[in-house]
């Protein structure tokens, strides 16, 4: 077995286990230092050796006070250390306001009942005592307020209480997000790549997540052999059309000039729906072989800056003829003068080719327009017929490669059911579209719209 596979770093699911229990341990971890440092530390030790001696002193000197009051502002005047007063009897404090808010004077009742002074530690409070007088007759019970020794290092008392908290949170926010980015990075990625491979781009491959041994890692392998599978497939099939197209095109010319020849020599009456036949043969893999091209995107555009209204005078000039023979009016209607960076093989193509259908089923005496607009940057191309229009369910369709109305209609008129689909890729290799709508006059009305400078062109 490869050891490899055994490696659990390697698993997606181990990495965020791994990741939560780390983030987790940090957090108790911090949380038990901080309540280690916060917490009610009180404790009660014996007398260093020398504060009873020096205090004995000061013990003695007391009786020439004529009262507490005086008695307590008068030690605390002189004495770096403040002293806290004691009723013996009562346990009542008589200058209370030396003492701390947070104190709590219970640990005085602790201490008086032990029967030799100790050294409270509180908190920041420290004191010494009780020291027993005997002061006119009353019993005092005094307590000596000492400075606390500096803690070494930081100290987490000095910070406010909601600081740690506040701490807490902002670190388990940065690692949440340092893991949200470092998940959702290569998934961006992959998606972004999914993105352009279905615009149309076979040759985008995922680089780097396919180099993870985790699920990410996978899923980016996984997603670059079904692109490599699939754009090998779409190859073959481009290669397959174009043999194939290439096989017939030398046998229907042979056949057109033994018909040209036999007509010359004067042959038989089925050579004219022969010609025909073939004429449309010709005529298809002409066309299949450009939408192939334009559906694999291998079509590479020349772009450059022209007049559209100019292309489409010349669209119109070269099928006037065919409009005239059924008596149809083809009507331009916009400005003079269009400029737009694009392919004019390719627009004049679409635009002819929805113009042709438009001729084909529309009736005799009837008028096609052709209306142009320009608004914010795009060209709006209306073609209008007065034909008998399509379903509305079949709106859509009829941009679909061999998507055919009815059977009879595309017979009659000799359609190869491509002529559509190759005006909708030609408007999309320019970054644009086509749609249909039906007039409430009648007929259908074809909608070409593009941009006259598209952000990105491929060209030559």
């Amino acid at each position: 077995m490869n050891l490899k596979q055994l490696n659990p770093w390697r698993f997606l699911a181990f990495r965020l286990f791994s990741w939560f229990w780390l983030v987790l341990l940090i957090t108790l971890l911090v949380a038990a230092v901080a309540a280690k440092s916060l917490v009610d530390d009180t404790e009660i030790r014996r007398l260093p050796p020398g504060i009873a001696e020096e205090v004995r002193p000061m013990l003695h000197s007391l009786q020439r006070f004529d009262s507490v009051e005086e008695l307590s502002r008068k030690i605390n005047r002189r004495d770096r250390n403040r002293w806290l007063v004691v009723d013996a009897d009562t346990n009542t404090v008589l200058n209370s306001s030396i003492l701390p808010k947070s104190f709590d004077q219970h640990w005085l009742t602790e201490l008086s009942q032990l029967n030799r002074p100790r050294l409270l530690l509180h908190k920041k409070t420290v004191l010494a005592g009780p020291f027993l007088v005997d002061f006119h007759g009353r019993q005092l019970a005094l307590y000596q307020q000492r400075e606390r020794p500096d803690r070494q290092g930081f100290d987490l008392e000095m910070l406010p209480q909601f600081t740690l908290p506040l701490l807490l949170l902002l670190f388990s926010a940065l690692a949440s997000i340092g893991l949200a980015l470092t998940m959702t990075k290569p998934l961006r990625l992959l998606q972004q790549k999914n993105l352009q491979f279905a615009a149309g781009d076979l040759a985008i491959r995922v680089d780097g997540p396919d180099r993870r041994s985790d699920e990410i890692g996978e899923l980016a392998r996984g997603f670059n052999l079904m692109a490599s599978q699939i754009g090998a497939l779409v190859q073959n099939q481009q290669r397959l059309l174009r043999d194939i197209s290439h096989e017939l095109r030398s046998p229907l010319t042979r056949a057109q000039l033994a018909i040209a020849l036999e007509q010359r020599q004067g042959g038989g009456l089925q050579l004219p729906r022969l010609q025909q036949e073939l004429e449309r043969i010709d005529q298809m893999l002409d066309e299949l072989l450009t939408f192939s091209r334009l559906d694999a995107g291998q079509y590479q555009l020349q772009a450059q800056e022209l007049d559209v209204v100019e292309l489409i005078e010349e669209v119109i000039s070269v099928n006037q003829l065919e409009a005239d023979n059924r008596q149809q009016q083809l009507i331009y209607q916009g400005p003079t003068q269009a400029l737009a960076f694009c392919d004019s093989r390719l627009i004049a193509r679409a635009i002819e080719n929805v113009l042709r259908n438009a001729i084909k089923y529309s009736p005799h005496d009837t008028t096609i327009t052709l209306a142009l607009q320009l608004t914010q940057g795009q060209l709006l191309l209306s073609i209008t017929d007065q034909g008998p229009g399509v379903p509305v369910n079949a709106l859509q369709a009829v941009f679909e490669p061999f998507y055919r109305v009815s059977d009879s209609r595309n017979s009659q008129t000799g359609g190869t059911g491509l002529g559509l689909a190759i005006a909708a890729q030609a408007l999309r290799q320019h970054q644009g579209q086509i749609s249909a709508t039906l007039p409430t006059a009648g007929g259908l009305a074809v909608l070409l719209q593009w941009p006259q400078q598209p952000n990105a062109m491929r060209s030559e």
